[in-house]
């Protein structure tokens, strides 16, 4: 259980300053959110951005054109 309760990943970035813009636009939509760093196997990382899973479909919504810009 985590602090949001049953989360989910919204969205997964490898640069934590990504996964903080995109806490930043879940945040002025009013969507509880963490940035959320998981070491992973083998000294690779990445850095999650979790939300309650009942916002998840609104958060995906939210983080689109951030996504899109990134890749």
């Amino acid at each position: 259980m985590s602090i949001l309760g049953d989360s989910i990943a919204a969205a997964v970035f490898t640069d934590r300053a990504d996964a903080e813009e995109a806490w930043s636009l879940l945040s002025d939509a009013g969507i509880a959110s963490a940035v959320v760093t998981d070491p992973g196997l083998l000294g690779a990382f990445e850095v999650q951005v979790v939300v309650d899973r009942g916002d998840l479909e609104e958060a995906q919504k939210v983080l689109a054109p951030l996504i899109r810009r990134l890749h």
